[in-house]
């Protein structure tokens, strides 16, 4: 797969139809310390169609646009998007990318 290394997107996909919790965060922890690692355990429902340029960030305490990520990753696609292995997805983030940061904290509704 070919490597992206551009910044990731800073606007809004306007949809269609809205459908809301279209990925969900599963075992989210309350405070990720800097230097560990931070695996991001998500799914993706029925209603997400996943594109090329898809991207989960880590966002700093008090952020307020997307642009204001902390690091990013680029998602793999799913091979099958209707196997029931493509719905559950992961992605680490390392430690070493977090080591300058304060503690990450994580917001649920």
């Amino acid at each position: 797969m070919e490597e992206i290394t551009e910044d990731p997107p800073t606007s809004a996909i306007l949809l269609d139809h809205c459908h809301f919790s279209q990925v969900i965060f599963n075992s989210v922890e309350k405070f990720y310390v800097p230097g560990g690692d931070v695996t991001c355990y998500y799914t993706l429902t029925q209603h997400f169609l996943p594109r090329r340029k898809d991207w989960i960030g880590i966002f700093r305490v008090g952020w307020k646009t997307t642009r204001e990520y902390y690091t990013f990753m680029w998602v793999t696609l799913p091979v099958d998007i209707n196997s029931e292995s493509a719905k559950q997805q992961e992605v680490q983030f390392k430690g070493e990318e977090n080591a300058g940061s304060k503690v990450l904290k994580t917001v649920s509704s």
